[in-house]
């Protein structure tokens, strides 16, 4: 996303809301080590916002699963960040943080009507900045 951030941003008109369930404090631990963003990045740590939109937790099991079978099959390499700030960014955030609710994409309009979302299903399964994109062009 911060790769086209100018773009939704400046030239249409978008504003970026990232909302992570995570604590503030490792929220900053995260920007610090993996930023900056051209964009402000939001704690929920009560998960309200996830859930209120309809977010689910994946099945811890089946996310471990998805993971170990992922890194057999070559498919998931370098499950943990070789750079050692980032992996303890990464290991914390797997300790303290709810990594198994599923993210998700939502444009409203200026109205703050809801014109288009996009519930993950799964980690792999995020809307992709061409389906974002589309949606920005057709949607808004």
């Amino acid at each position: 996303m911060r790769e086209n951030a100018n773009i939704i941003q400046q030239q249409k008109g978008v504003k970026i809301v990232p909302i992570f369930p995570a604590l503030v404090s490792l929220l900053s631990s995260f920007e610090e080590t993996y930023g900056p963003y051209p964009f402000s990045l939001y704690a929920d740590p009560e998960k309200e916002v996830f859930k209120g939109f309809g977010h689910q937790s994946m099945n811890k099991a089946k996310l471990l699963s998805k993971a170990a079978l992922g890194v057999l099959t070559g498919q998931v390499k370098n499950l943990l960040p070789k750079d050692p700030e980032k992996k303890k960014v990464v290991k914390t955030s797997m300790q303290k943080s709810d990594v198994y609710i599923q993210g998700g994409t939502w444009l409203f309009d200026n109205n703050q009507q809801l014109k288009w979302k996009h519930i993950d299903e799964s980690p792999e399964k995020h809307a992709d900045i061409s389906q974002i994109m589309n949606a920005i062009e057709h949607k808004l």
